[in-house]
């Protein structure tokens, strides 16, 4: 399972940038949602230490001009879109600088959810494929097997619930470039259980 992506998204103390950058995560992520638990303000995620990490801001209902201020402002390398943009808000912030969400479970089969994602190819460096409707952070999980059915035309990164009793079994059968922890890498919102990040880390590279 070695060469998958790991994202540990919910980013709020300087501990946890540093031990899930320690424990090996290659993207952190920070919430600007404004109903996320875990939300955090543009000075606040810019305060928090750099690593070797890629920073991940989360967007939810920001404009484009807010998106691109609040990346130049908290350092950010990507911007993860959660508000339904379409392709051409995706490029403007930078083809390469974008991880796009899906909701699978917002369609009746995969062709639906496919024909949702296609206009995205080249528009997007990942997609983000998620539990539930909509938001994210809420600990449910996707139907692995039928995900490994799902060809997109770009990368994508598994989220949903993901932890270290069920990451492995998750790459095993759903096959993703990446996955996407949060809720179950925690104690509590906001706060990493670095304990569960390092199993789950050790899950997915078998190290």
């Amino acid at each position: 399972m070695n060469g998958r992506i790991v994202k540990v998204c919910g980013m709020t103390r300087p501990e946890d940038v540093l031990g899930c950058t320690e424990a090996g995560a290659d993207f952190l992520g920070f919430i600007f949602a404004a109903k996320s638990p875990r939300r955090v303000t543009p000075a606040q995620a810019a305060a928090l230490p750099r690593t070797a990490a890629k920073r991940v801001g989360v967007f939810v209902e920001q404009t484009l001009p807010e998106v691109l201020a609040i990346m130049a402002e908290a350092e950010l390398d990507l911007a993860q879109l959660h508000g339904g943009q379409d392709p051409d808000f995706c490029r403007a912030v930078g083809a390469d600088r974008v991880l796009r969400a899906f909701w699978p479970q917002k369609h009746p089969d995969l062709a639906s959810l496919a024909a949702e994602m296609a206009p995205f190819a080249g528009a997007v460096r990942f997609a983000l494929l998620d539990a539930g409707t909509s938001g994210g952070g809420h600990g449910k999980s996707l139907d692995f097997a039928a995900l490994a059915e799902l060809s997109p035309p770009m990368p994508w990164l598994l989220a949903g619930g993901l932890g270290p009793d069920n990451v492995a079994e998750a790459i095993r059968i759903a096959k993703p470039h990446g996955v996407d922890l949060n809720s179950g890498v925690e104690s509590s919102p906001g706060l990493k259980d670095l304990a569960k990040v390092r199993r789950s880390l050790w899950a997915v590279r078998g190290k």
